[in-house]
């Protein structure tokens, strides 16, 4: 088992997803390979997507002489990847322990690195740094209002904009401290956790990415392949229910009367209630407390 990043619910997912031998699985976020080793061991081919270039690079060492094939790019592009009608995708969101334990990515609240947060390093995003230094405070408070739930954030904001130019992941914390002070103990969430999501949420425009891919993934699956998606906050969570009540055919506030055609009914919700670790996983990864899996199945 691959060693960068620790695969969360990977009981869960074999049992949901049955890799086995004749299957064709679609990893889009395939980090360091350690769901895809799991698959690929069972026998299911498996296409390993990622963007981030040193994940791609493990999971080739994770997943040598294994059913593997390699794809780099944002899971957005997955109908690309995908080149056989699959039995199972899994998109498992967020960050992996590795690049939040990786200075210079400028994922980690704990250590100083540049402040950089993209997935892939050798795209033309913007850096953090270089969206921070650029927008007004008003457009900061609303990246972290909204992609973080952070009720502080206009305070924080206006601590951003007078600590310009901020360079470093210790520059942004230290804002954060001046607007909010604080002490950080051992097992306790970091209070600035918050802000880095939602930075990181823009940066990488994670949201409309993913708003974007899940009816694609559905489009890539044969009838009754299976749609696996692991989220770890609100934002990504509610966003994963509605589109898989969309595509369910069910519709919010159904109560209401809506006008035009019923939606076309292409998947079925197996997960009512979305499936989270048990304190076995909870003890060996603390980590994985926020995740939360969903499935559905192509009709």
């Amino acid at each position: 088992m691959s060693v960068y990043h620790t695969p969360v619910l990977l009981a869960e997912l074999l049992e949901w997803l049955n890799p086995q031998l004749g299957k064709f699985f679609l990893d889009g976020t395939a980090g360091g390979g350690g769901h895809t080793r799991a698959f690929a061991e069972r026998g299911a081919h498996v296409i390993a997507v990622d963007q981030d270039p040193e994940a791609l690079a493990e999971c080739e060492k994770s997943c040598a002489e294994l059913p593997v094939t390699l794809w780099r790019g944002n899971f957005a592009q997955l109908e690309l990847a995908a080149t056989v009608p699959l039995d199972a995708i899994l998109l498992d969101l967020g960050v992996s322990s590795h690049q939040l334990d990786t200075p210079e990515r400028g994922f980690a609240l704990r250590y100083c690195g540049p402040l950089d947060m993209r997935m892939d390093t050798d795209s033309e995003r913007e850096t953090a740094a270089e969206l921070l230094n650029r927008l007004p405070e008003k457009e900061i408070a609303r990246i972290l209002f909204e992609y973080g739930e952070e009720s502080r954030s206009r305070r924080i904001a206006i601590e951003i904009v007078k600590g310009r130019p901020l360079q470093t992941t210790d520059d942004l914390v230290a804002c954060i401290r001046r607007a909010m002070p604080f002490r950080t103990r051992p097992g306790e969430i970091h209070p600035a956790t918050k802000t880095f999501q939602g930075i990181r949420i823009a940066v990488n425009a994670e949201l409309g990415v993913l708003e974007q891919v899940l009816p694609a993934a559905v489009r890539c699956l044969k009838p009754g392949g299976r749609l696996a998606v692991i989220s770890y906050h609100s934002l990504e969570d509610r966003l994963v229910k509605t589109a898989f009540n969309q595509l369910s055919g069910k519709r919010e506030n159904s109560d209401l009367p809506h006008p035009g055609p019923e939606p076309p009914v292409v998947l079925e919700v197996l997960t009512k209630k979305p499936i989270t670790p048990g304190d076995d996983e909870l003890r060996r990864n603390p980590r994985s407390r926020s995740a939360k899996l969903r499935v559905g199945q192509k009709i």
